[in-house]
């Protein structure tokens, strides 16, 4: 049976994933990114949540 934590850790990568892929093509548009980005650092932080969920110890 497959737990929660690695289903939210699962979606929290794929999340990540597809934010990157919106940015790129909204970068590739022609529009400058800020130099804080929040789609940027949410394509980075979302998965490495994701991953560290589901590598720690179910309590």
């Amino acid at each position: 049976m497959v737990s929660i934590q690695a289903l939210v850790g699962c979606a929290l990568v794929l999340a990540g994933m597809f934010i990157e892929s919106a940015a790129s093509r909204h970068w590739r548009g022609g529009v400058r990114a800020d130099r804080l980005d929040a789609r940027a650092a949410l394509a980075l932080g979302l998965p490495a949540l994701g991953l560290a969920l589901m590598a720690a110890p179910i309590a």
